[in-house]
C-alpha cells in the first residue's frame, strides 16, 4: 500500500515516543512503537521497524560501551538464535492479516512479563531460556526487549541501556537476515525502514534532556498502559 503524509508523521510521532522512552530507559521502542505502527500498516512491522531500530541500538551501546556487562551474553546469543529461527519460519507460516492478533497477543504478553516483574536467576538453562523466548518475540513481533530487561533489571541504568543496546543490535542484525529468508523483508521493506530512522534518532537525543522526568516513577507504567491499550485496539482491529 501507498503512505500519506499522514501516515508517516504519526508512525514518526510513535518511533520518537518509543526511542525517547527505550534511550532514557532501557525499554520502550518496541512496546510502544509496534502496536502503534501495526494500526497504521502492519507492513511496517516487523521488517521495518527493527532495520530503523539499529541506529538506536548501535547509540546505546556505543554511548555505554565501558558499561556493557559481557558475562552471559555466549548463552544469552545462543538462545536468541534458536529464538530468531523458529520465528522466521513462524512468520512465513502466517497470512499477513494474522499477524495483527499474533502481534498484539505476544504484546500482551511482554507487558505481563514486564508487571509480573520477576527476578530470574541467571542459571544458564534461564538464560538460554530467556535469549529463546526474546529471540521469538522480536522477530515474529519485533517486541523481544522485555524478556532480556528481566535479565538485566537490577543491574545500574547505564549498564542496562548499554547491554541491551548491544544485545538489541546483534540479534537485529541476525533477525533481518532470516526475515529476508522467510520473504518478510526485501528492498520495500528496507526503504520503509530508512524512512523511519529520523523518529530513532530524533527520540534518542531527546531523550537525554529528558530522561530525568521519565526516570521518577513514571516511564515504566505508561510504557506498559499505551502498550496495552494499543495492543487490544489492534486485536480488535484485526478481529472485526
Amino acid at each position: 500500500m501507498d503512505f500519506s503524509v499522514y501516515q508517516f508523521l504519526a508512525a514518526l510521532l510513535a518511533i520518537t515516543l518509543g526511542a525517547v522512552m527505550q534511550a532514557a530507559t532501557g525499554l520502550g521502542a518496541g512496546l510502544i512503537a509496534v502496536p502503534l505502527l501495526a494500526l497504521i500498516s502492519l507492513e511496517l512491522v516487523p521488517g521495518p521497524v527493527i532495520f530503523a531500530s539499529l541506529i538506536l541500538s548501535f547509540l546505546m551501546a556505543w554511548g555505554g560501551r565501558e558499561s556493557i556487562n559481557l558475562s552471559n551474553i555466549d548463552k544469552i546469543l545462543l538462545g536468541l538464535l534458536a529464538g530468531m529461527v523458529a520465528g522466521a519460519y513462524g512468520i512465513a507460516m502466517l497470512p499477513l492479516e494474522s499477524l495483527g492478533i499474533v502481534f498484539g497477543g505476544l504484546i500482551l504478553l511482554a507487558v505481563l512479563a514486564s508487571f509480573a516483574g520477576l527476578k530470574l536467576r541467571l542459571t544458564p538453562a534461564n538464560l538460554i531460556t530467556a535469549g529463546a523466548l526474546s529471540g521469538f518475540m522480536g522477530t515474529t513481533a519485533a517486541i523481544g526487549a522485555p524478556v532480556l530487561a528481566l535479565l538485566y533489571q537490577h543491574e545500574a541504568g547505564k549498564t542496562l541501556r548499554a547491554t541491551l543496546g548491544l544485545l538489541y543490535l546483534v540479534s537485529s542484525i541476525v533477525m533481518l537476515a532470516l526475515l529476508h529468508v522467510a520473504g518478510h523483508f526485501s528492498l520495500r521493506e528496507l526503504a520503509l525502514g530508512a524512512s523511519l530512522i529520523p523518529g530513532f534518532l530524533l527520540g534518542y537525543f531527546l531523550a537525554g534532556n529528558i530522561a530525568g522526568v521519565l526516570d521518577k516513577g513514571y516511564s515504566r507504567i505508561a510504557v506498559l498502559l499505551i502498550s496495552s491499550a494499543s495492543a487490544v485496539a489492534l486485536i480488535v482491529k484485526s478481529v472485526v
